[in-house]
This record gives structure tokens, C-alpha cells and sequence, in this order.
């Protein structure tokens, strides 16, 4: 049988130390299927460019940007290198935190073995402690965490996941397009996972694992329990970001709930005791919301997709 082959991403900005780790790690994967690892440094300013040039491997794409275009526009920037640089069967991505394993990679592939019509799938990705990292959970295809977070099933069909260790088809990025870069930070991962759940079956693979090294665990979106000033502008995306999301759901219902979501996350920010920089907050999720209404930028395609969906 043929090995396949696996271009892995990493997205990278200021974080040099972890950097270092991260590619140690995913050079170090315990199969011979990686065969590039794409570097997106997003006009770092810590010496991570000088580092990078310093690195011999021959596996090793460098992309030093310009400009920081976040999260989302790294990602977009990564795949596509992976799509038009490559020929490789698999892109993986991750974070400059994301710390696989030895044999995360070896397992994510062993599922694809084990689910041919596989389009997608996502590692479990746990926290420096050992405990899930709450904003990385995968979601279940058919409802809430249950069966991710408690379930013993090693493959869980799963409808979302994050930017954290997860692998996609050379195939299913030509049919569903690359990443938002307009979102710059948060949610990107989401609406380009959901949009891949609608072309292909995802799963969940409880026996590849990852640790994040984030600096705090939070809960995916607590706005109101954020204690770091220095987060609180993402939080801006947050609220614009969702609301494209839900919109790409086409369900009146979910885009409903979503608006409630936000709605309450407000009315928390102005009652609940105790809330930290609650004027931001509340400005915060305001004018990310109203930005939402507005907000439409078009998908990008490769390949042959390229000038038909423009």
C-alpha cells in the first residue's frame, strides 16, 4: 500500500519559543507520511524569521508575510502553498501552541484507512494539564460534546472542529475552498470545518492527541469571564464572525439562537457582578454584532473550482 503523503501547516506570530517546540514536535512524527511543513510567519517581530532561515530541514516551506494577517489569513495563505506548492495527498494545520504527539499524525491517517469516504478529521487536544482544552473541542454530527468528551468510541462523526491538529483531503480543499481570511482571528476553523461537514464525513480520533499550550484555558467565547485586556480586541471577530457563520448554516432557526447567544453574553457583561472591563465588553459585543449584519466576504477556491465559483 502506499504511504500517503502529508504537507503539515503551522500558523505563527510572536511566539518564537513555542514555535521552536511546535516544530520539533511535528517534525518528530513517528510516520514518514510528512513530507512538508509549511511555515506561515505572519510578520513577526521576535527574530522568528532569522530562526526560521537558520533551519536546514528540507521538508521546511518558509512563508514570511508581510504583514500580520491573523490567524485566518495564515491558514488561507498555508493551504493554498500546500495546494499549489505541493502535490501532497493531506494538509495538516495547527498553531504555533499545538504540540502533537508522536504518533498524532500516524493515527489521524490510520482513520482515513479505516473511513475511505473520510473528508476531514481532528486529534483530541488537551490543555498543558492534562484536561481538555475547552475551546477545542470537536463538536458531535449528531448534537452536543457528550460523545466527544465522555464517549469511548475512538472515531466520533463530528460536524466542527478547530485549527488544532486537524487534517483535510487534498480534495476536499479544491471542493470547498480555502479558509476565510476576513475573519482574521476566531472562527475561522469553525465555518471552514462546518463547510467541509457538508461535503464530506469528518471525524473525531480520540487516539491522536495533542496538547495546546495556550497560555489560559478558557471556554470558547467568554467574553464575560476574559480576564486579559489583551484579549478583549479578538472578542470583536468573535461577535462579527458568528454571525457569517450561522448566516452559512441557512437555518433561521440556528441564526435566531445565535443572536440570542450574543444578546445574553450582553445582558452578563451588564448585570453579573464582578465582571472585568465591563464597559469594553459591552462596546465590544455592540459593535462586533452590528459588523456581522454587513459582514459578506466570498469564498476563495483553488484548482479547477478556481474560475467556476468565482
Amino acid at each position: 500500500m502506499t504511504t500517503p503523503s502529508v504537507s503539515a501547516v503551522i500558523v505563527t506570530y510572536n511566539r518564537l519559543g513555542l514555535l521552536k517546540k511546535s516544530i520539533a514536535k511535528v517534525l518528530a512524527q513517528d510516520t514518514d507520511a510528512l513530507q512538508h511543513l509549511i511555515i506561515v510567519n505572519g510578520a513577526s517581530t521576535d527574530g522568528t524569521a532569522d530562526y526560521l532561515a537558520s533551519l536546514k530541514d528540507e521538508r521546511l516551506i518558509i512563508e514570511n508575510l508581510s504583514e500580520n494577517l491573523g490567524g485566518a489569513g495564515g491558514f488561507n495563505w498555508g493551504i493554498r502553498q500546500f495546494y499549489e506548492q505541493t502535490s501532497d495527498d493531506f494538509v495538516w494545520v495547527m498553531d504555533d501552541d499545538s504540540m502533537p504527539t508522536p504518533s498524532a499524525l500516524r493515527k489521524l491517517l490510520v482513520m482515513f484507512d479505516e473511513k475511505p469516504a473520510a473528508g476531514f478529521g481532528a486529534s483530541k487536544v488537551i490543555w498543558k494539564d492534562g484536561t481538555w482544552a475547552k475551546m477545542n473541542v470537536a463538536a458531535p454530527a449528531d448534537g452536543g460534546k457528550t460523545a466527544v468528551m465522555y464517549g469511548k468510541e475512538r472515531l466520533v462523526p463530528i460536524k466542527h472542529a478547530t485549527f488544532v491538529s486537524t487534517i483535510f483531503k487534498r480534495n476536499l480543499i479544491e471542493q470547498i475552498g480555502l479558509p476565510q481570511k476576513e475573519y482574521f482571528i476566531w472562527g475561522d476553523d469553525i465555518e471552514f470545518t462546518e463547510r467541509a461537514h457538508h461535503a464530506a464525513p469528518g471525524y473525531f480520533v480520540r487516539d491522536s492527541l495533542v496538547v495546546h499550550e495556550s497560555k489560559t484555558n478558557p471556554e470558547p467565547g467568554d467574553i464575560v469571564g476574559e480576564t486579559l485586556v489583551e484579549r478583549l480586541p479578538r472578542y470583536h471577530y468573535e461577535y462579527r464572525n458568528r454571525l457569517l457563520t450561522s448566516r452559512r448554516r441557512h437555518s433561521l432557526l440556528k441564526y435566531i439562537k445565535t443572536l440570542g447567544h450574543s444578546g445574553l453574553d450582553f445582558i452578563k457583561a451588564a448585570t453579573l457582578p464582578g465582571v472585568l472591563y465591563r464597559g469594553a465588553k459591552l462596546k465590544i459585543i455592540i459593535q462586533g454584532s452590528l459588523k456581522g449584519f454587513t459582514f459578506h466576504p466570498k469564498i476563495e477556491y483553488v484548482g479547477s473550482q478556481k474560475q467556476s465559483k468565482k
